[in-house]
């Protein structure tokens, strides 16, 4: 249900609509509270989304405990107040910024970290509720990696909308991810990464060379591509081929 919804929500053509989408599909899974947070290397141009009225009055967002500690890997940790026994690294200052996020109704949730492939900035989302520890651990945690992929498609189209992505070095390979001008009617059901992805696999790069082209991990890659081949009724980048082609043959 995530994922088909963040691939609706990649379509958002501004940051404002892509939050509001991101804020009400989570809501409706139980998620109540929703932070995104995103920096560039030097903790510069910060990109905050926080549904906490507050919350970095006080404090900036690279100081976050999340940024500080969490970022350092791609790990999905449990978080809040009832998992603070659970990260004795935190510092007295950590321990009340999430105490105060407790307060106001943050008192556990799962911090899924992100970082784009070629990217400097690095950041991810914080999604918490008030349940109790054994109940959030029971519900949500066995959906880590569904959450992840959500957020992972959100994550790039924000940075995208926010206008903050470091542009790629300009390649011979770079000009291969751009698709045909027209595509045949059947691909106007995928989403704008989706085509991209596919048009790479249909004209014989690997899904390797794709993820390094669309600047995403090879699974991530994998799994557009799984989306696409469902949409559009196909097994194999062949069946993709053929039916990029087809308006072609037929004008022949």
């Amino acid at each position: 249900m995530l994922v088909k919804r963040a691939a609706e929500l990649e379509r958002a053509d501004t940051a404002d609509a892509l939050w509001q989408g991101t804020v009400e599909t989570l809501n409706s899974v139980g998620i109540d509270h929703v932070i995104y947070l995103s920096v560039g290397a030097d903790n510069d141009a910060p990109v905050v989304r926080c549904t906490l009225a507050g919350l970095y009055d006080r404090i900036p967002v690279h100081e976050d405990p999340f940024m500080a500690h969490f970022c350092r890997s791609y790990e999905i940790l449990p978080i809040g107040v009832e998992f603070l026994d659970s990260h004795p690294r935190v510092t007295a200052e950590d321990r009340a910024f999430v105490e105060g996020a407790g307060a106001r109704g943050f008192r556990v949730g799962m911090a899924v970290p992100m970082r784009l492939k070629g990217s400097a900035r690095f950041g991810g989302f914080l999604l918490g509720c008030d349940l109790d520890r054994a109940t959030f651990t029971a519900r949500y945690m066995p959906r880590a990696e569904e959450f992840r992929l959500f957020c992972l498609i959100i994550h790039r189209r924000m940075e995208e909308l926010s206008d903050v992505m470091t542009p790629p070095e300009p390649t011979s390979a770079a000009s291969a991810s751009e698709p045909p001008q027209r595509l045949p009617p059947a691909f106007d059901s995928l989403s704008p990464r989706e085509r991209e992805v596919i048009h790479l696999l249909a004209e014989g790069h690997s899904r390797g060379e794709a993820a390094q082209i669309c600047n995403l991990s090879i699974h991530t890659v994998s799994d557009y591509a799984k989306a696409a081949y469902r949409k559009l009724g196909v097994r194999n980048r062949a069946q993709v081929a053929a039916l990029l082609h087809a308006e072609d043959r037929d004008k022949r």
